[in-house]
Formats: C-alpha cells, structure tokens, sequence
C-alpha cells in the first residue's frame, strides 16, 4: 500500500526534478518514487560491500544479501576496484550453489 509524504524541496531542486521527470516521460510523484527506489537499492548494496570489505561478511554472505550469484559479486567486486577476500570454505560454498 502507497501511503502519501510531505517534504519541502527548494524551488531550484523541485525545477531540476520536474525537467528530468519530463525528459524520463514521467510524472514528478513516479520520477520521484523511481529515484528513491535505485538511491535506497545503491546504500544497500554499499553497506553490504562495506561489511564484506571489512571482514564483516563472508563472500556468501554478501552474494545472498545482495541477492546475486558470485559471479555477478564478482563483477561488482571488480567494478569497484575491491579484492576479493575469499576463503576456501567461501568458494566451496559458492561452487555448490552454481
């Protein structure tokens, strides 16, 4: 269920959004629910790659939370400049679930 919000934009970031919701052939509410959607999906997946970075998650763990096979982690991995921190008993895991 949508249940309505209220947020005060200045004017000059409320012109900036209208002009891209008519170039992207939307309206300011769908244009709006669109960006905040890719913003919240982006922090999710940077704080995930954060505790992997950090030792906090195993490669598995990460690949599950983001919801991806290893290889597309690894893609995100590389995309990212970041090493991959692998154990033996991470990359068994991983193969078991190809």
């Amino acid at each position: 269920m949508a249940r309505p919000t209220t947020i005060r934009l200045p004017d000059d970031l409320l012109d900036q959004l209208d002009a891209r919701a008519r170039a992207h052939g939307k309206d300011r509410a769908t244009f709006l629910r669109d960006i905040l959607r890719d913003a919240l999906a982006r922090d999710v997946e940077d704080d995930i790659i954060s505790r992997y970075a950090a030792g906090e998650l195993s490669f598995t763990d990460a690949a599950e939370r983001l919801k991806t096979d290893p290889w597309q982690l690894l893609e995100v991995l590389r995309a990212r400049g970041l090493d991959l921190s692998v154990t033996l008993e991470d990359w068994m895991d991983s193969r078991s679930s190809l």
